[in-house]
């Protein structure tokens, strides 16, 4: 191994020259296993951008990259507290599977409030009814639109069995924006001007 860690104690004349232990290996689908440090990505493409990718093709992309074969479907997916799917709720929601995955992660953040404190009326206008965000909610959404990346978890069962495996941490990488042109005016600008 190439790294090593020391401690010393100049009190007592003692010194520990240590190596890490290997990652814990975690048994995964088909007999496959993985550390903590494994990662799946999933990338968009010319035909389905990231921003555009729907939940249901996120599912097959996950289910291909992670080797699942026609016995074993994705139980859950998770953004960190957050529930995003679970087959035995929305296997059959065909609304839900054909969102974009990045508004469904947004909806899931947004509907976390307590439904005891919306109070809803009769006569109120789609624009009233907007949810209040808190400012745990205004920070994860700034968060994620922010981030280059999604981390979920997913989880898969076995049908047959019924067992359940843990995937590595599925990685959803987004597409790269075009940065705004002003920005790039303000840059060229300063580097116009010599300083001494």
């Amino acid at each position: 191994m190439s790294h090593r860690n020391a401690f010393v104690n100049l009190a007592l004349p003692f010194f520990a020259f240590t190596s890490p232990m290997p990652a814990e290996e975690v048994m995964g689908v088909n007999g496959k296993t993985h550390t903590c440090w494994d990662r799946i990505s999933i990338k968009g493409s010319s035909n389905t951008p990231t921003q555009t990718m729907t939940l249901r093709k996120f599912l097959k992309k996950v289910q291909n990259k992670a080797g699942c074969d026609d016995g074993i479907e994705i139980s859950s997916i998770s953004y960190g507290p957050y529930m995003i799917y679970a087959n035995f709720l929305h296997s059959d929601d065909e609304e839900l599977l054909e969102t974009p995955l990045i508004d469904t992660v947004r909806d899931a953040v947004i509907s976390e409030d307590d439904e005891d404190d919306m109070i809803e009326f009769e006569d109120e206008t789609a624009e009233q009814k907007k949810p209040n965000l808190t400012a745990e909610q205004k920070a994860i959404l700034s968060r994620l639109d922010q981030k280059r990346f999604i981390d979920f978890s997913v989880a898969v069962e076995d049908i047959e069995t019924g067992y359940e495996y843990e995937l590595p941490p599925v990685r959803l990488i987004k597409d790269k924006q075009a940065k705004p042109q002003q920005a790039d005016e303000d840059i060229t600008d300063v580097e116009q001007y010599d300083i001494e």
